[in-house]
């Protein structure tokens, strides 16, 4: 299974196209399959990119809590799996095309950042990302209360 770790920035060049980061391309065609499945976050104005692999497990567990049959479930189903993509990193240039209209729902105009989230992805737009990181003495505060 591929493991991202690490945060990278990425200018959207005219045509939409993004390097993808060397590292995570790395990680990725050595451990999976090329495909990655791009999702809006259900939190946070963001994107969360996926494996296949990843995405066929998180999209099976998340069905086996559903009943599709019941019409608020239906619906949150319909537009969860509206707000996705699938791209393909170019083996040679490492670009990705990520659809403009989910870049239209993170703010992304010019650059974007790439946070290594273990099994998956974040995407932010880079000016968004810099404003929401915790700053020392709350990482601290937060830390002591999760684990102290």
């Amino acid at each position: 299974m591929a493991l991202f770790i690490g945060e990278y920035k990425s200018k959207i060049d005219a045509k939409g196209r993004i390097v993808f980061p060397a590292a995570f391309k790395a990680e990725l065609f050595l451990h999976s399959e090329k495909r990655l499945v791009i999702q809006k976050d259900f939190y946070q104005k963001c994107l969360s990119m996926y494996t296949i692999e990843a995405w066929t497990t998180l999209i099976n567990e998340m069905k086996s809590k559903l009943n599709l049959l019941n019409k608020e479930q239906a619906e949150f189903w319909r537009t969860f799996m509206s707000n996705r993509a699938e791209v393909t990193p170019d083996e040679i240039s490492g670009r990705i095309i990520i659809p403009r209209r989910l870049l239209d729902m993170i703010e992304a105009t010019s650059e974007i950042a790439f946070i290594g989230f273990d099994d998956h992805i974040e995407i932010w737009s880079a000016s968004k990302f810099e404003t929401l990181t915790m700053n020392e003495e709350e990482f601290s505060k937060a830390a002591a209360k999760f684990f102290g």
